[in-house]
This record gives C-alpha cells, sequence and structure tokens, in this order.
C-alpha cells in the first residue's frame, strides 16, 4: 500500500511541476514578458522565496511534508505512518491543484 501511495504522490508531484511551469510561461507571455517586478520583489524580500518553478515546488514539497508529518504526529507509533503523511500530502497537493485551476 504504501509503494502504491508513493507512486500517486510521484505522480501529482510530476503534474504540480508542469502547472507550475506553466504559471512562468503564462507570466512570459504577459505585457512586458515575466512576473510584475513588484511581485517578483514581493515573494524575494517578503515571503523570501523565488519565482522560479523548480524553487517553488521544492519550497512547496518541504512545506507540505512538514505540516503533515506534524499533523499526524499523533500516529508516529504506528505502522501507518508513512500512508497517513503520504495521503495528507496528496489531499494538499490536490487542493493546490484545484487553486491552480488544473
Amino acid at each position: 500500500m504504501s509503494l502504491c501511495i508513493a507512486k500517486v504522490l510521484e505522480q501529482k508531484d510530476r503534474e504540480l511541476a508542469i502547472a507550475m511551469q506553466q504559471v512562468a510561461i503564462d507570466a512570459s507571455n504577459s505585457p512586458g514578458g515575466q512576473f510584475p517586478r513588484i511581485w517578483k520583489e514581493s515573494l524575494k524580500d517578503l515571503y523570501k522565496t523565488s519565482a522560479d518553478p523548480e524553487d517553488q515546488l521544492a519550497a512547496f514539497q518541504q512545506a507540505r511534508r512538514n505540516a503533515c508529518v506534524y499533523w499526524n504526529s499523533l500516529s508516529i507509533q504506528g505502522t501507518g505512518f508513512g500512508i497517513f503523511v503520504s495521503n495528507c500530502e496528496i489531499r494538499i497537493t490536490d487542493a493546490l491543484m484545484q487553486s491552480l485551476g488544473r
């Protein structure tokens, strides 16, 4: 079961990587050919991240994992801990994909 859930999460992450690349492509097709400068500056200065889709994906994956481990910390002694965490990660990824309209 763990392997199946891990494969589902890997597929979700591939889909998310494509969606995040699409955000960058959409930005490059906007007037000026990039994300607005104020948006890039806010990402860098306020949120301590970047407009790079690969950086965004890595940051999302780490934050998602941290949140799901925390949320499932009561089950840490159980054999299903990894399954609970992966299912949580899948649900969070689905929510993000839905908000991206994908």
